[in-house]
């Protein structure tokens, strides 16, 4: 017996389940602080240029390509590439990384990005986008609810090649909240969905993509647990002080330590999807 499975509303299931378990607040509201978003992009300019590097390196970009950067936070992407393109418009829905985009945007001299200043499922592709784009990317970014009608507005405004990057199985985080969810939230933690719920509804909407995994090592380094503790805590969904000092004793416990200072380990296995909307 052949069973069909909608794979688009496994991933909404997913996502409602993960969102209903305790995480309250969405991707985007992790970096409404400006300082929290400075220190992203400021860990990205110091661990993560070469991925930056390889990222842009495998995208099919010219001097004159339009290029549509979902999610694009503080410019980690979009300040590089825009040194290559005609054009990048990038969306991003939170204010920090907004304030961080726009000052990046200055000191590098880049005046050919503009920013919607929306989440990507609250986009309307004709009245907010100037599509066609050659080139969309969306690096881990895709939190959305819905990731069928998220790939459809991409292909609305799609001319060309759409890079989508998300996670392989669990990450590092999802291995903690999974051990420390109980005790923060009293539920049981539910992880986003991964890249095989992704490919599937790919597959569903008659898309047949490239794919390629990779591990992307990554350590954040704290000088005190306190410091600690105030950074991670927004990934957790911390709201008191309760909570604060069980985050506080869990990472005590589990946080390598080095020179003095808190190792935080954020290495794990990603994805990158990519394929040409020309091809038929």
């Amino acid at each position: 017996m052949v069973i069909d499975i909608d794979w688009g509303n496994v991933w909404i299931e997913q996502m409602k389940r993960h969102l209903e378990s305790g995480n309250k607040k969405e991707c985007a509201s992790i970096w409404e602080e400006k300082e929290n978003a400075k220190r992203f992009w400021e860990m990205s300019q110091r661990n993560n240029q070469q991925r930056a590097r390889d990222v842009i390196s495998g995208l099919n970009i010219t001097p004159e390509s339009r290029v549509l950067d979902i999610g694009a936070g503080p410019g980690t992407l979009a300040i590089p590439i825009s040194e290559k393109v005609k054009h990048v418009t990038a969306v991003e829905p939170s204010s920090g990384m907004i304030e961080v985009l726009e000052e990046n945007m200055v000191a590098y001299g880049r005046n050919n990005i503009n920013i919607v200043r929306k989440r990507w499922e609250d986009i309307d592709v004709e009245k907010d986008l100037e599509g066609p784009y050659d080139v969309i990317i969306a690096s881990f970014s895709l939190g959305m609810p819905d990731i069928r009608k998220a790939i459809e507005d991409m292909l609305a405004v799609a001319s060309g090649y759409i890079y989508l990057y998300w996670f392989a199985g669990n990450t590092s985080w999802d291995e903690h909240s999974i051990d420390i969810w109980p005790r923060l939230h009293g539920t049981e933690y539910f992880i986003t969905p991964k890249c095989d719920v992704l490919f599937n509804v790919l597959y569903q909407m008659g898309i047949y993509p490239n794919m390629e995994t990779f591990t992307l090592g990554r350590t954040e380094n704290y000088a005190t647990l306190d410091e600690a503790v105030d950074n991670l805590s927004s990934h957790f969904s911390i709201e008191n002080d309760e909570q604060k000092e069980i985050l506080k004793q869990y990472l005590e416990e589990t946080l390598k330590k080095e020179d003095g200072n808190y190792i935080y380990d954020a290495c794990s296995r990603r994805v990158k999807i990519w394929w040409d909307t020309k091809d038929k």
